[in-house]
């Protein structure tokens, strides 16, 4: 006799077969809950029945309907990590297909997914403090391990470990093994090592040495001790004594009072030894641990005001009640006179501010706002619109105007950055004869940090860029080095920042959920925020192709700050959390321009004055020779005599820039670079000149020409040269290569 079905048993047999329609029908792309609905009912077709006679022997109302039912109970394999839920669809994991090969009965697969999820509800809260904190991991390449980032909040490692998998917040495959392995040994699928993988290699943290098909690793000097990664997103509850290993931030607090106008630090604050903020409302207890906690209570209490208001006022409040801490230094102003103390206690509440205690160190002596203050921090100071603000990278300085020693992290060095020399081994690497060239390039970039290379097509401007860039960023390179190309849709929001759609938080599939917008980081302010935090590092952006892209589109009020580098401006979407931002001056610029690109303007020259420029020319050095010293570097690797070698390509070059300098005298934004002489195609055996000239140098020339006559194939055609120089077409060369056979090419009839 069948066992009478209970909400249990039928539930259980829903998510098993949801489980195995999963692997077997969509292991790596997953599937909508819609159509895996349909699956699981199409595969279990007594489902419907038996949740209908569990309903029918029920003796409480139930009015969830089943789909609902099963859509809720796959929380539970969620947190268990055997599902990832996202996007509206439904994917098993590695961690699930091990599962649903151990546990092949449906109760008692159900039943250790639940055992599980108690296992995360006993540490939720835990759980969600960690996972807040690896939200806001700070950028630019850095992992942290799982197993400290764990034990720094009280959680189980495995219990983290899982919930990661099977929710994904942000910052999750940053959280990976002692040795830096990525899964922290649970099972891994193909699909999942391979997004792994990928994921690491966007972030530049991938060590691509010590990876391989079955395992996926971290570059170890990208480790992050756990106390670093996380200071930002963990406050003790009480703070009872400065942290003495973390380094000391800079706060710049503002406030007067409500009735005359006065700045607060004449008065209460001087008075009473502390600062205050006032939010207008109860502010939220000290269990608002986190920005979204703070979030919450501000949307609560400020119902009818506007989304930027209240996320100005929820970060203004997270900074004064979670990120301050005891030890930190709090700036103020009246008028010029300026006042400097340091936080002497956690935050205190009352019933409509919050309250810390200050020792104040200058009373008696206040700094001049003008005078003493360096001007970076001036500005900041200046056209802060906030509250509270941080300005942490001027800490020691305000703290040696004061007379205090400065506590920082004796791992993290404060800069400045500094620009290496070129050296003999890079000029050797771009084929160029000595430093001189390379080392203008590095005087013009300490003296303005933008520089331009320009030139004909060939010319070898991005590898040359990138290769200083390199060289300039040194071991930092494979995070320090960023490169974008310009085009004429490239815009402000793909450079900087900009607001980006995505689905929104439905998990069943025929429930939708919307879109929801994101403020979206680009390449330049990934970079510069990036820079900001590793002052003495050096940070180098590459732009290809800079002049094809709308520069004063794409660059807005950032065109003000390639000039102005100590300067802060306000940001369009409001991002710089009302203290300004700024072009850290340890972030250089490099672009690349083809001067012969007629379908693009040239740049203006407010933007022509914010660069140096350095020309890659055929005619002139380091461009000109550089194929021969190629082809003789060649030959000596090949054991060929390099006084014999073959300078077929070099002759022939100078003879196709020889006849457009004849034909256009005053013009030398065209000629053709070695760069098209310099690769495989070149020399990829019998015919491989014949296929260069047809595919990439007669469509180039063809184009140059378009329109004024020229029979191209007549002047620049490969048996044409050949002849005239005297060159002798490969021994094994068929008729095809001759140049009796010329006119039956189809571009010259």
């Amino acid at each position: 006799m069948d066992a009478v079905p209970s909400i249990t048993t039928v539930v259980a047999q829903a998510l098993h077969t949801a489980a195995t329609v999963l692997r077997e029908e969509a292991p790596q792309d997953g599937m909508v809950f819609g159509e895996l609905w349909d699956r699981i009912l199409a595969r279990s077709p007594g489902l419907r029945e038996d949740w209908a006679q569990v309903m029918r022997d029920s003796s409480q109302e139930v009015v969830t309907p089943f789909k609902s039912y099963v859509n809720r109970w796959a929380s539970n394999l969620v947190r268990a990590g055997w599902l990832y839920r996202g996007g509206r669809r439904w994917q098993l994991t590695g961690i699930g297909v091990d599962a649903l090969d151990r546990i092949p009965d449906p109760v008692d697969f159900s039943l250790e997914a639940a055992r599980r999820y108690r296992r995360w509800e006993r540490q939720q809260r835990e759980v969600s403090v960690a996972v807040t904190a690896l939200e806001q991991l700070p950028d630019g390449g850095y992992w942290v391990v799982l197993e400290e980032v764990a034990a720094e909040f009280g959680v189980a490692p495995d219990v983290l470990a899982t919930v990661l998998r099977g929710t994904r917040p942000p910052g999750w495959y940053l959280a990976l093994g002692e040795d830096g392995q990525a899964g922290a040994g649970l099972p891994l699928l193909p699909h999942e090592r391979d997004q792994w993988r990928s994921l690491l290699d966007e972030e530049g943290v991938l060590d691509a040495g010590r990876s391989s098909l079955d395992t996926v690793r971290a570059l170890p000097e990208r480790r992050m001790p756990v106390w670093e990664a996380l200071k930002a997103a963990k406050q003790p509850l009480e703070e009872t004594a400065a942290d003495e290993d973390a380094p000391r931030q800079l706060w710049i607090v503002r406030g007067v009072d409500a009735v005359t106008g006065v700045p607060l630090v004449r008065g209460p604050w001087r008075d009473d030894s502390k600062v205050t903020l006032d939010t207008g409302f109860p502010p939220p207890a000290a269990a608002a641990r986190d920005l979204d906690s703070v979030r919450r209570a501000v949307e609560t209490a400020l119902p009818a005001t506007g989304p930027a208001r209240r996320e100005a006022v929820a970060r203004e409040l997270d900074a004064f009640l979670n990120r301050m801490r005891k030890g930190d230094i709090v700036l103020s102003t009246d008028g010029f006179e300026t006042y400097v103390g340091v936080v002497d206690g956690p935050a205190v509440h009352t019933a409509e501010r919050l309250e810390r205690p200050v020792d104040w160190r200058n009373l008696n002596k206040p700094l001049d706002f003008l005078k003493d203050l360096p001007s970076g921090l001036a500005s900041v100071v200046q056209d802060a619109d906030s509250q509270v603000l941080e300005a942490t990278e001027y800490a020691e300085t305000v703290l040696a105007l004061i007379g205090d020693m400065p506590r920082t992290a004796a791992s993290l060095p404060t800069g400045p950055a500094v620009l290496p020399d070129a050296t003999p081994e890079l000029a050797e690497a771009l084929h160029m004869p000595d430093t001189t060239w390379l080392q203008d390039c590095v005087e013009l970039l300490r003296a303005t940090p933008q520089l331009i290379f320009h030139g004909p097509p060939g010319t070898g401007k991005t590898y040359t860029a990138l290769a200083l860039a390199r060289h300039l960023a040194g071991a930092s390179s494979a995070t320090n080095v960023r490169l974008v190309q310009f085009h004429p849709a490239y815009s402000y929001e793909d450079f900087f920042e900009g607001i980006r759609p995505r689905l929104g938080g439905g998990q069943d599939g025929d429930a939708g959920g919307g879109l929801a917008y994101d403020l979206v980081r680009g390449p330049l302010r990934k970079l510069a925020d990036e820079a900001e935090r590793r002052p003495a590092e050096v940070f180098v952006l590459v732009v290809d192709e800079i002049n094809r892209g709308h520069l004063a589109k794409i660059f807005g009020e950032l065109y003000f700050l390639l000039e102005y580098r100590n300067e802060r401006v306000h940001l369009l979407y409001g991002s710089d959390d009302g203290r300004g931002f700024r072009l850290p001056p340890n972030l250089y610029i490099l672009g690349t321009m083809n001067t012969v690109d007629r379908s693009v303007a040239y740049m203006d020259a407010a933007m022509r004055r914010r660069f140096s420029f350095m020309e890659l020319h055929p005619d002139t050095p380091p461009v000109a020779g550089l194929l021969d010293s190629w082809l003789r570097r060649r030959a000596e690797e090949r054991g060929e005599n390099p006084g014999t070698y073959d300078d077929s390509h070099a002759r022939l070059l100078n003879e196709i820039n020889r006849l457009l300098a004849d034909g256009s005298p005053g013009d030398r934004s065209f000629r053709v670079g070695p760069s098209y002489f310099m690769q495989d195609l070149a020399h990829a055996g019998d015919g491989a000149l014949e296929r260069l000239w047809k595919t990439q140098i007669i469509p180039l020339l063809t184009e140059h020409h378009w329109g004024d006559g020229t029979d191209v194939e007549a002047v620049y055609g490969l048996p044409v040269l050949r002849t005239r120089l005297n060159i002798p077409p490969p021994a094994n060369a068929g008729p095809a290569d001759s140049a009796d056979d010329s006119a039956d090419d189809p571009a010259n009839q």
